[in-house]
């Protein structure tokens, strides 16, 4: 399981939705101002099942997640997928109204599916409550930002599992 792929091969300014304009910032400028480490970017499709009064939250990654514990993340809505392939990197587009300072305290990659018990799946989003669903979301989750990449090859690269504390909700992020 250990092939691994690079998801994230170059460095690249976070793009959002304000007003119906597109903008762009540098990642290290936002998670300064808001005292992060990095970001977690969640489908719109998703994001919605973070409920506003939910404590914890299992989110899984296909592989890798790069996330470590004791570090605060700043979780944000994908508006728009992006697209990642050998040679095309285009970031995803970005919501910064309702987002969520979360504290992970566990990650864990490189997990084969197999190694999952149900207990993981206890503060997970009330779509992900399986391994089952797990394959079905990651699945669809990176059909296009990883479209290169067959299906059998994306279960085979098995999760990340990053478990987080929801320590604040933003109704929106000022950046102006």
């Amino acid at each position: 399981m250990k092939n691994i792929i690079e998801r994230y091969p170059v460095k690249y300014p976070v793009y959002f939705k304000y007003e119906n304009k597109i903008f762009s910032i540098e990642p290290k400028i936002l998670c300064k101002k808001y005292n992060c480490h990095k970001l977690i970017k969640i489908h719109k499709d998703e994001f919605k099942y973070i409920y506003k009064n939910k404590k914890l939250l299992t989110h899984f990654n296909i592989q890798d997640n790069g996330h470590r514990p004791k570090k605060n993340y700043l979780i944000v809505k994908i508006i728009k997928p992006g697209y990642l392939s050998k040679k095309i990197n285009k970031p995803p587009i970005l919501d910064l109204r309702e987002t969520y300072l979360a504290k992970c305290f566990y990650s864990k990659s490189y997990v084969s599916y197999n190694q999952l018990k149900d207990e993981i799946f206890k503060h997970s989003m009330n779509n992900i409550k399986s391994v089952k669903d797990l394959k079905k979301i990651i699945l669809k989750r990176y059909r296009f930002s990883l479209a290169d990449i067959s299906s059998s090859k994306k279960i085979s690269l098995g999760v990340a599992i990053t478990k987080l504390q929801l320590i604040k909700r933003f109704k929106e992020i000022k950046l102006f």
